[in-house]
């Protein structure tokens, strides 16, 4: 049993002994525990007295001081002491400190997982952005806070899956298809005047070209709708010409190749980005197989959808929507939300507890719709969580550098991660909380120094090595035993800090699942690194001491186990050299 559980025990028995409150009395109000940065204040604490004043109408410190009188014994256990304003500290004996090293050595990369109390079936989807361009540094942001998440979460014991949601479906698509056609019309050698609104840039070409050279061919008898009309109308009149032009069957097939070449970039990017999904979800399948009428008379079976105007109609209102929503248009077409009401539910089908979705922060006025439509096919609104990130700013010196998918100028997020290395511009990505806007700074990610974080986290596993490396080139065997009789030697104030933060390093997991929040972990490791720098600039480590030398192998080869462990749930390498 954990040093941790073993002190939640001694709370609950004694709040039973003294209060009489059961176990499941007190799994409702929520004990907790947590590691102290600061020993002064012992090693863990508990404001389990603060949570029950209310409860057992009492003064918290009274409540405190009657649970601590009422502790049973632990071996490990040195004192409990109850302070203002009603926080008890629990202090561990010396030695009992140093066991959190043997843990390490005997666990490795395991340590600190599995610590969820409750284990969920997780689909986690991010990104699902329209493949029709590359992904751009805004994607790259979605990317790397989703895959680390998916490790995240996979550390803490749930059962994660991840995917990508294709929008294949749609106007998007069709603007697509006539962007490509224009494209190989203009390779035929037809001039034709650039068109706002349409997709632009070299990968439209590349796919045109690839095209022509499979022996696709236009009708080059194209008429182009009149130039006065609105933007939206041009590209609609255009999308019915170049239907009509090639047939419809031309045009889908053209459609269905462009796509393919894009869906196979996109998920080149991501891979070549450490980030490989485990499915991808086709959105033309909605149609295909029936998902969205099954999902339509589902809500209509449960009395959430009625008719108006010859539209179906979802009562969305009634589940926390600022308004009803339209599902089925009058001319039969489904909406938007229609698609996603089916994807969400079928999510469900599936036998995902939780869905998670990283969505950008123009989506906030989606949330509620989303939610209603769980709840309307029968769903809970707490089976969603929505996770909204918000936008990253990319800067090369003082220089702000602009992004945009339709005019061809958008910034790939292959060409960043090419110029600052997947490594740092991973870490870079989840180093802010996602609902913080994010600077990324082209300048500070490529630098080789202790400016930068990636670089300090990666460095401070390479010292390690090296003094590893260092001792056995001395002829120096390590005695893995003798170290282990000998913790007691690691008494330097540095090494009792570092110690200390090693063993928060499963309720850094914990917390982190919880909040969704990978930039801890982030900040965890850039903490452990600092702390090592400082120990290793001090501290002797090749030396005739036997003991203490094993001793302090043993800890180093603790911290090069978390710095590594905590990187790769980043997506971020360690290099034993650098």
């Amino acid at each position: 049993m954990k040093m941790e559980e073993k002190i939640k025990r001694l709370i609950i028995d004694a709040l039973a002994k003294s209060h009489g409150i059961k176990e499941d009395e007190l799994n409702e109000v929520g004990l907790e525990l947590s590691r102290n940065s600061n020993n002064e204040h012992g090693d863990f604490s508990s404001n389990i007295a603060l949570k029950l004043g209310s409860k057992l109408k009492g003064p918290p410190m009274t409540i405190a001081e009657e649970i601590v009188s009422s502790l049973g014994a632990l071996v490990e256990l040195e004192r409990a002491e109850y302070v203002k304003p009603g926080f008890i500290n629990f202090y561990l004996f010396g030695e009992k400190k140093y066991s959190v090293l043997e843990t390490i050595l005997n666990q490795g990369s395991e340590f600190g997982s599995s610590c969820a109390s409750e284990k969920k079936k997780v689909l986690l989807e991010f990104v699902s952005a329209n493949p029709t361009g590359p992904l751009h540094v805004g994607h790259g942001r979605h990317a790397a806070f989703g895959d680390s998440l998916a490790r995240l979460l996979r550390k803490a014991g749930h059962e994660v899956f991840t995917e990508y949601y294709l929008n294949d479906a749609g106007r998007q698509i069709d603007i697509l298809c006539i962007s490509v056609m224009l494209e190989m019309l203009r390779a035929e050698g037809l001039k034709l005047n650039d068109i706002a609104g349409v997709y632009k840039g070299t990968y439209i070409k590349e796919i045109a070209q690839g095209l022509l050279d499979e022996s696709f061919k236009i009708n080059k008898k194209v008429l182009l709708p009149e130039a006065s009309v609105s933007a939206d109308e041009l590209i609609d009149a255009l999308i019915l010409e170049m239907k009509d032009v090639a047939g419809s069957k031309l045009f889908q097939k053209i459609s269905d190749k462009a796509v393919l070449q894009m869906t196979e970039l996109l998920k080149d990017d991501l891979s070549d980005f450490r980030v490989n999904q485990d499915g991808y979800y086709s959105e033309k399948s909605l149609f295909s197989k029936g998902k969205i009428e099954e999902a339509c008379e589902i809500i209509k079976k449960n009395g959430n959808a009625y008719e108006k105007d010859g539209a179906l109609w979802l009562e969305s209102s009634k589940y926390g929507d600022d308004k009803d929503r339209v599902v089925i248009r009058e001319d039969g077409r489904s909406t938007y939300f229609a698609s996603d009401i089916a994807y969400h539910h079928d999510k469900k089908m599936r036998g995902f507890d939780l869905l998670i979705n990283v969505l950008g922060s123009d989506h906030h006025g989606y949330v509620s719709r989303l939610e209603a439509g769980l709840v309307s096919t029968g769903n809970k609104a707490s089976d969603l969580d929505v996770i909204l990130m918000q936008f990253v700013t990319l800067y090369r010196g003082k220089k702000k550098i602009q992004m945009s998918t339709r005019s061809g100028n958008f910034v790939p997020m292959r060409d960043l991660y090419s110029e600052v290395g997947v490594d740092a511009a991973r870490f870079f990505y989840v180093s802010r909380s996602h609902d913080q806007h994010l600077d990324f700074d082209l300048d500070l990610a490529t630098k080789q120094n202790n400016n930068n974080p990636v670089y300090y986290i990666q460095y401070a596993n390479a010292r390690i090595k090296s003094v590893l490396k260092e001792n056995k080139k001395r002829g120096y065997v390590f005695d893995e035993c003798l170290g282990k009789t000998n913790l007691m030697k690691l008494d330097l104030a540095i090494e009792k800090e570092i110690i200390s933060l090693l063993g928060k390093y499963p309720e850094t997991i914990l917390k982190s699942s919880e909040a969704r929040a990978v930039n801890k972990i982030a900040n965890y490791l850039k903490s452990l690194a600092q702390l090592f720098h400082s120990y290793y600039g001090s501290t002797k480590f090749v030396s005739e001491d036997e003991e203490t030398r094993n001793a302090r192998i043993i800890l180093l080869i603790c911290v090069s186990t978390i710095i590594e462990d905590g990187l790769d749930i980043l997506g971020v390498s360690s290099p034993t050299k650098m």
